[in-house]
């Protein structure tokens, strides 16, 4: 671009270069996936990358490290792997001012917290974070399409951020929708995860089995019909940490099992009066990471799409994620996107510079 200041023309320009050293901290639900895209980003925008994987998941990590040593012209020191029982790592990582950028995938608890001490630093921040999704099925949708989307957090055992766990039904066809998702939930059942029919496998830990099964408790205290599933145990596992697919109805959306990220194979199936209400609805949490609008017409669902506080929407069946589209959320649910252009943008610092012009 060329300029005149003062009589003097100037050719102005704008570089994007690497911000730097990046503290790439990956979680346990999708551990391989989310390493691959954090590298394939950082590196491609010509960083270093310090990965730190969750202590529940450290292998592929290693495993990886390895290979890149071993495998690839990847020179030394450019990625390296660091491994601990703890978070304390994470927290190093976040607090080193000879860290430019922290990329952090996982509870928006833990994303608070980086963003707290890394503030200390002036820290570049990407944080994916927690999600409550919600799926808005309009009166008009077909009912046999729109309902089989609350399948979804059955699948990986309900560990993934971006699960629809809310869904939103018309009152006028509340029984309907929850006679299609119960015959749904009922075929459902656990299984090994190395088995390719396999739905549903085990969630990660007992812990996390126990937190599952806290919620599930919740939602029968404060007033919800839990109409398949439940706490009790699944049988005929010796080993893994299993929670039954479980559909509550009769949901109110103040309740804890509507507002909270409870990470396991729950769906709460709320009724709604009229559209204003089920966009009210749908955007009332402190997240807004994805969801789902389904109806009859594209124009309509587009049109309520455009109103939903959330970064991720699935339109009339629509697969809103890819490695072409931005991925991140609103609210609560973080900072950032990753995939895309706006992806790689994350790992860059921009420089303009302005010269006489020749």
């Amino acid at each position: 671009m060329l300029v005149s200041i003062t009589g003097q023309m100037t050719t102005r320009k704008v570089w994007r270069e690497p911000v730097g050293v990046v503290g790439a901290i990956v979680p346990w639900n999708f551990p391989f996936e989310v390493t691959i895209n954090k590298l394939g980003q950082a590196l491609g925008t010509g960083n270093t990358v310090v990965l730190k994987p969750a202590p529940d998941t450290p292998f592929n990590a290693t495993r990886l490290g390895r290979l890149i040593a071993e495998k690839t012209d990847i020179p030394p020191g450019v990625v390296s792997v660091v491994t601990a029982s703890d978070h304390l790592v994470g927290e190093e990582l976040t607090l080193s001012p000879k860290v430019d950028l922290i990329s952090f995938t996982g509870s928006t608890g833990v994303g608070k917290r980086i963003m707290e001490k890394g503030a200390a630093t002036m820290k570049r921040l990407f944080l994916e974070l927690g999600g409550k999704s919600a799926t808005i099925v309009l009166e008009d949708a077909e009912f046999g399409l729109a309902c089989a989307i609350g399948i979804a957090p059955c699948m990986h055992a309900g560990q993934g951020c971006a699960n629809p766990t809310r869904m939103l039904l018309p009152r006028s066809r509340y029984d309907e929708g929850v006679a299609i998702l119960k015959s749904i939930y009922d075929n459902v059942m656990p299984g090994d995860p190395q088995d390719p029919a396999t739905l549903c496998g085990p969630v990660i830990s007992d812990k996390q089995r126990k937190r599952v099964l806290g919620y599930l408790n919740k939602g029968v205290e404060e007033g919800a019909t839990c109409l398949v599933g439940g706490p009790d145990a699944p049988t005929g596992f010796d080993r893994g940490f299993y929670v039954r697919p479980t559909l509550f109805v009769d949901v109110d959306n103040s309740m804890t099992i509507a507002q909270e990220e409870i990470f396991g194979p729950v769906l709460s199936v709320i009724p709604f009066d009229t559209e204003e209400d089920a966009i009210r609805i749908a955007n009332d949490s402190v997240y807004g990471l994805a969801g789902n609008v389904m109806s009859g017409s594209l124009e309509h669902s587009l049109a309520v799409a455009r109103r939903l506080r959330a970064g991720f929407i699935g339109v009339n069946g629509g697969a809103p994620y890819g490695a072409d589209t931005p991925f991140g959320g609103y609210k609560d649910s973080g900072v950032g996107r990753q995939n895309g252009v706006a992806g790689f943008d994350q790992y860059t610092q921009i420089k303009s510079l302005g010269y006489p012009a020749g």
